[in-house]
């Protein structure tokens, strides 16, 4: 049984790409792969990502739900293909990076947790990077919409963008147990490369057999955010999420209007730097496939 894990990363056009798995489900399924996306992993017949990340027996219990509806998926297809970005973790201030300053410092604990629950073998991991600058303020806006942040310097907590390493991540997955390899790309090449991305998810035979549905989880535009923090000035006791939405509507993310900006000038020159290095690195490493239009 071939699995194939593709696990984001957040804020890297995954729901897009998943979306466009999930319209094509019953196609797959004839083709000999099983697809479980977001709309089976985050429910209680599958709970995979809850299974992941709980403890105690009731997330024992939810775990092994899971592997016994994957189990099943393998004894009934040659294929497994799992996507989730929340299988990595999550994208609050305090979850997405540890003291070290490492991005999803869980992962490979949780990687291997859901390895054993597949009970695989042989697995692929699949992911896409984005530079960190324009990561961390998509990650914000994302913590924005669901209530919980305003300011972008209390969630990034002192951090530099700049340290974030993809390569670092990408050591940590490797090292598990049962990865044979790591497919990567750039989020900036999406849209060039979703041809290819499917064609290394499933075959190329079944890329033109794969809908290309509307974009997915718009972020905010700068204005919208602009009028979004003057109201919550406003009133102290406004519901964030009520306010996000009206937003959202007042000021859509359009051709003409800009998206977040919320760094210096810097930030984002450094960034761009440290993430061209950071992609050499990547490309160098014995295990990683990295694709490119």
């Amino acid at each position: 049984m071939a699995l194939i894990l593709h696990l984001g990363a957040h804020k890297t056009a995954t729901t897009h790409l998943q979306k466009s798995l999930q319209l094509a489900v019953e196609t797959l399924a004839e083709a000999g792969i099983y697809y479980a996306g977001p709309d089976l992993l985050r429910t209680d017949l599958c709970p995979l990502v809850d299974g992941v990340g709980a403890k105690g027996p009731q997330g024992h219990a939810k775990a092994q739900r899971a592997s016994a509806v994957l189990h099943q998926a393998q004894a009934d297809f040659p294929h497994l293909l799992v996507s989730d970005e929340n299988l990595l973790g999550g994208t609050n201030r305090m979850g997405l990076f540890d003291r070290k300053g490492r991005i999803y410092p869980l992962a490979a604990p949780r990687l291997q947790r859901i390895i054993a629950l597949t009970g695989a073998k042989d697995v692929t991991v699949a992911l896409s990077v984005r530079d960190p600058a324009s990561f961390m303020v998509s990650a914000f806006s994302l913590q924005i919409t669901r209530g919980h942040e305003l300011d972008i310097r209390d969630y990034l907590c002192g951090r530099d963008v700049a340290a974030l390493s993809w390569s670092e991540l990408a050591e940590r997955l490797l090292g598990v147990e049962g990865v044979s390899r790591l497919v990567l790309w750039r989020y900036e090449d999406y849209g060039a490369l979703r041809p290819q991305i499917l064609a290394r998810l499933l075959t190329p035979e079944l890329v033109p057999a794969i809908p290309e549905p509307p974009p997915a989880n718009m972020g905010l535009t700068q204005m919208a955010y602009d009028w979004l923090i003057a109201r919550a000035m406003e009133d102290s006791d406004a519901d964030l999420r009520s306010l996000v939405r009206e937003a959202w509507r007042k000021f859509p993310k359009t051709g003409d209007r800009a998206g977040l900006r919320l760094l210096e000038d810097d930030e984002y020159r450094r960034s761009a730097e440290a993430y061209a290095a950071d992609l050499a690195a990547l490309r160098a490493m014995t295990g990683v496939e990295f694709l490119a239009p």
